[in-house]
């Protein structure tokens, strides 16, 4: 077994049995893998975790690379939304866990507060292009698109733990909580940003 199998198969153990409740044995026993086999490629547990993180990363940076860049931002921006969401449903261990994932692996840590950076300077050059197209409104006061880009983060990392309590642990309902984080942008619209936004969202029909 490669290690790209044995991440992969590993993905599928924790996404049904959990975090909290397995262990290196315990995630051997399921994988059917033996030890040898294991640490050829992977030094430990922690370092697996790693492993599948980073592979969450660079699924998240091919996405955005994968985005028609013709578009008009607003798309983009919608676009990027349920792109990232339903990478985060193939990886929702990590995220319905993600305080005590993060708390417990340093290099998970170090990557994530990388990664949450970097999407919130591309949210706010995002926003800065949508004001240039004249579908967002100017700025009412200093920060206000950093705070919205602050805002849509937050809510990006923590929605299938919501998901996990309203709906049960089954369906991931990544749609709904797609539109409902891209709806933070309605205050910031221009008249004919609100157009394009019920275009994309199919309400002009």
């Amino acid at each position: 077994m490669n290690l790209q199998t044995i991440i992969e198969k590993s993905l599928i153990i924790f996404n049904e049995r959990g975090y909290h409740d397995m262990d290196i044995d315990r995630l051997l026993e399921n994988l059917q893998v033996r030890p040898s086999d294991f640490y050829r490629d992977i030094r430990d547990f922690d370092d697996l975790i790693v492993r599948i993180f980073y592979s969450l990363c660079n699924e998240s940076d091919a996405a955005s690379a994968a985005i028609d860049k013709s578009s008009p931002s607003l798309e983009i921006l919608y676009s990027s939304i349920i792109s990232s969401y339903r990478i985060q449903v193939k990886y929702h261990f990590l995220f319905t866990d993600l305080g005590s994932v993060i708390q417990r692996h340093e290099r998970v840590k170090d990557r994530y507060f990388e990664l949450i950076s970097l999407r919130k300077a591309q949210l706010i050059q995002l926003f800065q292009k949508l004001k240039e197209e004249h579908i967002f409104k100017k700025e009412n006061f200093t920060g206000s698109y950093e705070n919205l880009a602050n805002q849509m983060t937050m809510l990006s990392d923590y929605w299938p733990s919501h998901n996990q309590i309203i709906f049960g642990q089954e369906t991931f309902h990544y749609q709904y909580y797609s539109k409902l984080v891209f709806s933070m942008v309605l205050p910031f619209l221009t008249e004919s940003g609100l157009g394009l936004y019920k275009k994309i969202l199919g309400y002009d029909r």
